[in-house]
């Protein structure tokens, strides 16, 4: 079984409950510390076995083997989407059963990862979620005053298009939204506001 680690908490000395991201499920799982085992940590993609005991509440997590991404020892790269990570695992909070789609959305990021802007990419993924969850606004409404939007558009938390007045935050062109929600294409915003987009998802999913 393969899966993306959304956390790990320490429990007495160096042994660990993990949360695992699946095809289907996010597992929560014990695992014992020992000197042969694997180092792993938040954002690992890993291949294990799931190990049920009839003593203990938790199943055990074991035979861990970490799967390399390309983009590994770029520091800045792993950091922002280890930051995405611990995000999505905020956003599922609770969460036993899952659609693939996460699991898949994780994989794709990983696969393009080496060759792409990290925020950029990570943004782009980000609209994806959102969309699929149903969640992406795409009338240029304002959600506060519910009135059409007709000049720039600002965002806030989980891209919830509003006038700038409304929320006292500076506002984006319409055509760059429109490129990005409609197309999930960055390719018309700069760096500046890349990283204006990438606090906002720092918010919370």
């Amino acid at each position: 079984m393969r899966g993306f680690i959304l956390q790990t908490v320490r429990v007495r000395d160096e042994d660990l409950i993990v949360k695992v991201l699946t095809k289907n499920e996010v597992l929560t799982l014990y695992r014992f510390y020992g000197a042969r085992h694997s180092y792993i940590n938040v954002g690992y993609l890993i291949d294990f076995v799931v190990e049920e005991t009839s003593k203990a509440t938790i199943k055990r997590l074991r035979n861990v083997v970490q799967i390399p991404f390309d983009f590994m020892f770029d520091l800045q790269k792993m950091l922002d989407f280890k930051i995405f990570i611990s995000l999505l695992n905020k956003h599922l909070f609770d969460v036993t059963k899952i659609d693939e789609f996460y699991y898949d959305l994780l994989t794709q990021i990983t696969q393009k990862m080496k060759n792409r802007d990290s925020k950029r990419l990570l943004i782009e993924s980000y609209i994806k979620l959102l969309e699929k969850e149903g969640r992406l606004h795409k009338d240029n409404i304002c959600f506060l005053c519910e009135r059409k939007i007709e000049d720039k558009i600002a965002l806030t938390r989980a891209f919830l298009p509003a006038h700038k007045k409304c929320i006292m935050s500076e506002g984006f062109d319409k055509e760059k939204i429109s490129l990005l929600f409609n197309d999930k294409k960055s390719m018309l915003l700069n760096e500046i506001e890349i990283d204006r987009l990438w606090k906002i998802i720092n918010l919370g999913l």
